[in-house]
């Protein structure tokens, strides 16, 4: 069994780097996560539904990244991320 430790920081830096820090969607997904605020979390997802499908696919791989881990990712970092357009 392998043990992954992964942090909320992480995911905001990767989301950062994606979206930009100014972006809405961004804002929505760390008022979210640092106060644990469900609200914001599901309009941050339901949001993303309105972005066009390459953007939509690359946040959702992100998250979905962090959260499950990809090879040689034990500390729910390291995956390269796709520069903002």
């Amino acid at each position: 069994m392998s043990v992954r430790i992964i942090t909320l920081e992480c995911l905001l830096r990767r989301l950062a780097e994606l979206l930009g820090t100014d972006n809405l969607l961004y804002r929505r997904f760390e008022q979210g996560l640092l106060q644990e605020d469900e609200r914001s979390l599901t309009d941050a997802m339901s949001s993303l539904r309105l972005y066009p499908d390459e953007v939509r696919r690359v946040v959702e791989d992100t998250v979905m990244s962090w959260l499950f881990g990809v090879r040689g990712d034990q500390f729910g970092g390291g995956q390269p991320v796709v520069p903002r357009a």
